[in-house]
């Protein structure tokens, strides 16, 4: 009786002890033998509210260069503090551990995924690609069970996300930094040479004009005074013929002397100011005024036009392509032209955009003849570097009244003001 007592007693002995085995064999397979503390942690993990967001609102992340590893934990750690809430915390000095411990990753959702983004983009790379691992379901991740594939491929998604944005930070970074350089540079160069500023080759009315015109007085300049620096002749010819191919193959540096009206050399031209704008007088040989078609034109110097004109001495002596402001003659003889051409004083705007100075005067005596696109003989008056100080000189006259102007001493221009 005793043995089969004794038998009896331990056989449940044995059963239960067994029934142990299995569920701890059980337990470890599942992943979930933990002690008794972090079991009643899990068990009130999810009684928590998932409101997360008063927990981030003084949470600043600024933006600047990477962090150092320790720095990138400490930020780390106080995430996910916030993160946690008022959750009981285990608490480690690694980052990683804390999460682990705390099964904290379970509480990264879209906001808190675009928040630590954010951190991510100064993490040093070791930090950046742990991080970016763990929340990608990697094998660093596993101690949190195994994902489905949707959940490794959303995962996946935010950690190219986030070094999606650290490349870009970085890039951005980068590129600020190349332009504060590059800017430093420009501004030292300046201050070492100067800002250019070519407004002293612009072409500017005499002094005295400018000092009556703000008095509001007006007074008598005299008879015109030829400046030879702001004198030139019409010795460019420009002769481009009819058909077809590029303009270059068909320009021409000689024509044949029965199609010019006047030849290069032969009209010199000069400017003034006269009634409160500018004149460009012209002096040429006898009959050239008879179909006479001159287009003048004032531009910066990169040749960006401020007023062009045309004068048609029979109302169809030019081109249909001469295209401007239609002008009459304020003075006008046998051989010698003014006509007005508005010459704007210091730095103007163009209504295209920029700004710029009256630079160039650009003179041409156009012609028309069967067989040819373009056929001119052309000059510009300009203000070298060198003569800064050349002024347009500037003369009063009557309606009526007779002007001479000497081009060369042999042969005096005259012509008669227009009343107009």
């Amino acid at each position: 009786m005793n043995e089969t007592d004794n038998t009896e007693d331990e056989n449940p002995s044995s059963d239960n002890s067994s029934e142990e085995e299995r569920r701890k064999a059980a337990f470890r397979d599942l992943g979930t033998e933990v002690s008794e503390s972090r079991r009643r942690q899990r068990s009130t993990f999810f009684k928590f509210s998932t409101e997360q967001k008063g927990n981030f609102d003084s949470f600043k992340v600024e933006s600047g260069g990477q962090w150092s590893e320790s720095e990138a934990d400490r930020r780390i750690r106080e995430f996910l503090i916030r993160l946690a809430g008022d959750r009981d915390l285990i608490h480690d000095p690694d980052p990683v551990e804390l999460a682990r411990k705390n099964d904290l990753l379970l509480l990264f959702g879209p906001e808190e995924e675009k928040l630590f983004a954010k951190l991510a983009v100064r993490f040093p790379s070791e930090t950046l690609e742990r991080w970016a691992e763990l929340l990608g379901g990697g094998d660093s991740s596993n101690s949190f069970g195994p994902r489905s594939r949707a959940e490794r491929q959303d995962e996946k998604a935010v950690a190219a996300s986030i070094k999606k944005a650290f490349r870009r930070r970085t890039l951005t970074f980068l590129i600020v930094v190349a332009v504060a350089v590059l800017g430093v540079f420009f501004f030292r160069q300046l201050a070492n040479e100067g800002i250019v500023n070519d407004s002293n080759q612009a072409l500017r009315f005499a002094s005295q004009l400018n000092d009556f015109e703000s008095a509001g007085i007006n007074t008598d300049f005299g008879p015109p005074i030829l400046e030879p620096e702001l004198t030139t002749e019409l010795n460019l010819l420009v002769a481009l013929q009819e058909g077809e191919g590029p303009e270059e193959e068909r320009v021409r540096q000689t024509v044949s002397g029965g199609l010019l009206t006047v030849k290069p050399n032969e009209i010199y031209v000069t400017i003034f100011g006269y009634n409160g704008t500018g004149q460009v007088a012209l002096f040429g040989p006898e009959g050239w005024l008879e179909e006479g078609c001159i287009r003048a034109s004032v531009t910066d110097n990169r040749f960006r036009p401020f007023d062009v004109v045309v004068f048609d001495s029979t109302g169809d002596s030019c081109p249909d392509r001469i295209l401007g402001r239609d002008v009459s003659a304020t003075c006008l003889g046998e051989q010698m032209l003014m006509i007005p051409l508005y010459i704007p004083q210091g730095e103007i705007k163009h209504s295209e955009g920029g700004t710029g100075w009256a630079e160039m005067i650009r003179i041409g005596y156009e012609m028309e003849a069967q067989g040819w696109e373009t056929l001119a003989v052309r000059g510009t008056i300009t203000v070298d570097s060198q003569q800064s100080q050349v002024e347009i000189p500037v003369f009063s006259g009557e309606a009526g009244e007779e002007i001479i102007i000497d081009f060369d001493d042999s042969n005096p221009a005259t012509c008669i003001l227009s009343n107009r």
